[in-house]
């Protein structure tokens, strides 16, 4: 059933991409095509290379294919200046929605007890990239409902009982808080907010203990506020001990790793840690070069991005992508990793040609 749904996905998506194409066409470059068939061809070389990944690779390829490679010409082409007020319409949707058909609809029209069983970390990184743009809205122009939607979706992030999408969301906002709040009365912002960290970080057991009670009556998650009052926020969840576990399969004779979803082979969905992903997907000398390769490029894009929300939208996808692969999923399955990098390279090129048009026109 699972791999029906997804060859459904993935030919919608090819669809909607062939219908598109004739007017995107003109828009890339050769090295934009590149990019992606050789993203491709190496996939495809996988059932080659490392043959016992072939039934991992037969229920992904479709998705890696049309749904997540794909986002790379997404970022090449997106304005954000152009595209913001309608991606804030959107997250604002979605956050709500979901607010909606959990708190409200699932308490009346559904088993919540299957509700709760269902995937909630699946959620809450669905969410996450609309509960992290109105928190950005909120953050550039303070506004009332933008407080209060953004507080609705830590709520809800909180329900779903996993850490990471909390992380990325404390990364985004602490980034922002530091670095990009320079409006007209940044100042004022800033120490409300920090008043309002002190008062309730003072008041935090109490707040969590209160959470805690109303998430139980509402048949919802309480892992994540179990886990602050027993202290245990620190722990990772076996994870060290599984990531132990692929650096000794990689010391074991694998220098050009284990392949795509080669972790699965030894019982482990992920690595949940970006550059051992990167080692066992392509090797130590293969995946650490390709790892400070992309870092470079994503630095020197943010150095060279205009200043504003050009600037914060990389960091922004990057909060959302590269954040979260250092906790959870891998970079193969991750549609805003390469959203990332469309974004990086979109935002070098433009730069290279206004440097260019400059030159020429003192010529």
């Amino acid at each position: 059933m699972q791999n029906s749904v997804e060859v459904v996905v993935s030919l919608g998506y090819a669809a909607l991409v062939v219908m598109a194409w004739p007017v995107l066409a003109h828009k890339f470059s050769i090295g934009d095509y590149l990019f992606y068939l050789v993203s491709v061809a190496w996939l495809l070389a996988n059932y080659a290379f490392y043959p016992d990944n072939a039934e991992y690779l037969n229920d992904n390829v479709l998705i890696c294919i049309f749904c997540v490679f794909p986002f790379y010409f997404i970022g090449r082409l997106i304005d954000i200046e152009k595209e913001y007020s309608m991606l804030l319409v959107l997250s604002l949707i979605c956050v709500l929605w979901n607010m909606y058909y959990y708190f409200v609809f699932a308490q009346t029209y559904r088993n919540i007890k299957e509700v709760a069983q269902e995937d909630n970390m699946y959620a809450a990184y669905q969410i996450l990239p609309h509960v992290v743009f109105v928190l950005w809205s909120a953050l550039e122009k303070v506004r009332i409902w933008k407080i209060a939607a953004v507080l609705g979706g830590v709520l809800f992030l909180l329900s779903c009982g996993t850490r990471g999408p909390l992380v990325c969301l404390g990364f985004f906002g602490a980034v922002y808080f530091f670095f990009f709040m320079k409006f007209k009365g940044a100042m004022y912002v800033r120490t409300v907010i920090v008043i309002v960290g002190v008062v309730l970080a003072f008041n935090l057991r109490e707040i969590v203990l209160y959470l805690a009670e109303m998430f139980t009556g509402l048949h919802l998650s309480t892992r994540i506020l179990e886990k602050f009052i027993m202290g245990e926020m620190g722990n990772d969840s076996y994870r060290s001990v599984l990531r132990d576990k692929l650096y000794d399969v990689l010391n074991d004779g694998h220098f050009f790793g284990i392949g795509a979803f080669g972790t699965r082979n030894y019982d482990i969905i992920y690595p949940h840690y970006l550059p051992l992903d990167f080692a066992c997907t392509y090797g130590y000398f293969i995946g650490y070069v390709l790892l400070v390769l992309l870092f470079a490029l994503i630095v020197y894009a943010t150095v060279v991005a205009e200043k504003g929300r050009e600037q914060v939208f990389l960091v922004y996808l990057f909060s959302i992508s590269v954040v979260k692969l250092f906790l959870s999923n891998s970079f193969i399955l991750e549609p805003y990793f390469y959203f990332l990098i469309g974004a990086c390279v979109k935002v070098v090129m433009d730069s290279r040609q206004k440097k260019t048009m400059i030159e020429c026109s003192h010529e």
